[in-house]
């Protein structure tokens, strides 16, 4: 059974210019060398967001196909996501008011919420 979790507090999404300075706390963060985007538990001026964070994993390598699963079950809701996957967890951050809804979604389709 493939487990999730919502455990952080609303994160923001930062787009950042080339070399640009962020002063808050980090969630992660992606260079991808002509801009940075920063995802942050600080909300500031531009930011996108409040988002729900729902956590998966810890999972390997070499396992195929669950984070599609996930999402396709919250694009057939109309639940848009942002995500971020690391070594062992996907990330699907959903905007804040629907996170129950995205919850409901994700035990519907055979994921089970711990906690």
């Amino acid at each position: 059974m493939i487990r999730f979790w919502s455990d952080r507090p609303p994160l923001y999404i930062h787009q950042l210019a080339r070399n640009g300075e962020f002063d808050g706390q980090r969630f992660a963060t992606v260079d991808e060398g002509d801009e940075a985007t920063v995802i942050s538990p600080d909300a500031m001026p531009g930011a996108a967001g409040p988002y729900a964070c729902i956590t998966m994993g810890p999972f390997d390598l070499s396992l195929v196909g669950i984070l599609a699963r996930a999402s396709a079950a919250l694009a057939a809701a109309g639940i848009p996501v942002f995500v971020i996957s690391t070594y062992r967890y996907d990330h699907i951050l959903v905007p804040m008011d629907r996170q129950e809804e995205a919850a409901r979604v994700l035990t519907d389709e055979g994921f089970e919420r711990k906690g």
